[in-house]
């Protein structure tokens, strides 16, 4: 995720005990956490930090103690992807002896009798047992570093759940997995979170905006634009003023192949490029979120669209075309085109578009992931070819007379 998480950070560590507490029962470790997942980021829930409208973001704080650990218990869950993901802080992951702080679903062992449905064909639902501790070793399964190694008590960490396309939202509850924490040797499990309320934050981002490039060029944000960047995806952000009367935003592009199913499936796999991708667009405040429509008939609009339901021509091209929700009928009855909505209720703040590329396999080199994280367009166009989105203002009516290249986009 990206941009600031204010308020996910403040209304999470404020459940955690000062770290200069004072002994406690082991059943209420000083430190805490007191609970798991006490916060939910997504577009139904706490909508910030850009957040895919595709996903839910689950997050729990903790405070590092040398004697430490926490055991993550879970199912793997029925959706394109999930991962887990321990932060030093706000600092970002970490390795600890050559050990990743992030494990990726197709990366988890299985425990014994199950399967992982990203390693081989199997239905999901298998368990896995994932460690965090500090001491780690290479060679060991399903175990990622708590802490880094210079981290002192005290030190605030993060446990993130992600979940892409998951196949049972939102008519069906997510089941999240179980905090187990091992304080002094003595195990803790962790009761769920009732629903937090998020407390006032100020008023405006405590981040500068992305040091993109102009309008309409995409460009991949410095690394140090981002809090709790999810180390698979890579993200190319452009500004945009929404034009006036009966123009609209175009932005094509060549697109990556994915799996065409919100099911896990064997990972990696012949003639995919990458996991998943979409393209988003945002506001930037309060707390940069995404655009989530309510129209009058009660239906919801959201401000994103991924890779399953992106229409592409004979040659692979994705043709994205930004409009109101006025001009939704008039574009989606265009050829070739998929509607993206700028936001109802502010239809004139700058919006901010996210082309997001999740995990790419190695052999494709026209990812975001491959386009340097400067804020600049041109070498990100260069390193990504024809996969580079290519944007235009445009008539409306031009682009349904003449397509794409009446409006100067490749054709």
């Amino acid at each position: 995720m990206t941009r600031s998480w204010t308020t996910v950070t403040l209304a999470a560590v404020l459940l955690l005990p000062p770290a200069g507490a004072g002994p406690t029962p082991v059943a209420a470790a000083p430190g805490g956490p007191a609970c798991a997942w006490p916060e939910e980021v997504g577009a139904d829930a706490h909508n910030v930090a850009l957040p895919d409208t595709n996903a839910h973001y689950w997050v729990t704080p903790f405070r590092v103690r040398a004697d430490r650990e926490i055991t993550v218990t879970g199912t793997f869950p029925d959706a394109r992807y999930a991962s887990l993901t321990v932060y030093n802080g706000l600092r970002g992951t970490f390795t600890r002896n050559g050990v990743s702080s992030a494990r990726t679903d197709y990366q988890i062992a299985p425990d014994p009798g199950s399967v992982n449905p990203w390693q081989q064909r199997a239905r999901p639902g298998g368990s896995y047992t994932l460690y965090l501790r500090h001491q780690v070793d290479p060679g060991q399964a399903n175990t990622v570093p708590i802490a880094p190694a210079h981290a002192s008590d005290g030190d605030v960490g993060f446990l993130v759940y992600r979940t892409y396309l998951p196949a049972d939202r939102p008519t069906v509850p997510a089941r999240l997995p179980t905090l187990t924490v091992i304080d002094r040797g003595i195990p803790r499990t962790l009761r769920p979170c009732p629903a937090a309320v998020a407390p006032p934050g100020p008023r405006r981002p405590v981040l500068p905006p992305p040091r993109t490039a102009p309008d309409l060029a995409f460009a991949r944000g410095r690394g140090n634009d981002e809090l709790f960047p999810n180390p698979d995806s890579g993200y190319l952000s452009a500004w945009i003023h929404p034009p006036h009367g009966d123009r609209v935003v175009v932005i094509r592009g060549r697109a990556a192949a994915s799996p065409d199913t919100p099911h896990p499936s064997p990972w990696p796999a012949p003639g995919d490029d990458m996991r998943y991708w979409s393209l988003c667009t945002n506001l930037r405040r309060p707390y940069y979120p995404v655009v989530v429509n309510e129209l009058p008939d009660g239906t919801v609009d959201p401000g994103c669209r991924h890779d399953d339901v992106a229409a592409l021509d004979p040659r692979g091209y994705y043709t994205f075309v930004l409009g109101t929700e006025a001009q939704r009928s008039a574009v989606q009855a265009l050829p070739g085109v998929t509607f993206v909505p700028f936001s109802l209720e502010h239809p004139r703040a700058r919006h901010l578009v996210v082309l997001r590329n999740m995990l790419p396999v190695d052999s494709f080199p026209y990812s975001v992931l491959d386009a340097p994280p400067n804020g600049r367009a041109r070498p990100a166009a260069a390193a990504m070819g024809d996969y580079y989105p290519r944007g235009a203002v445009c008539v409306l009516a031009v682009l349904a007379a003449q397509g794409p290249a009446g409006c100067g986009l490749p054709d």
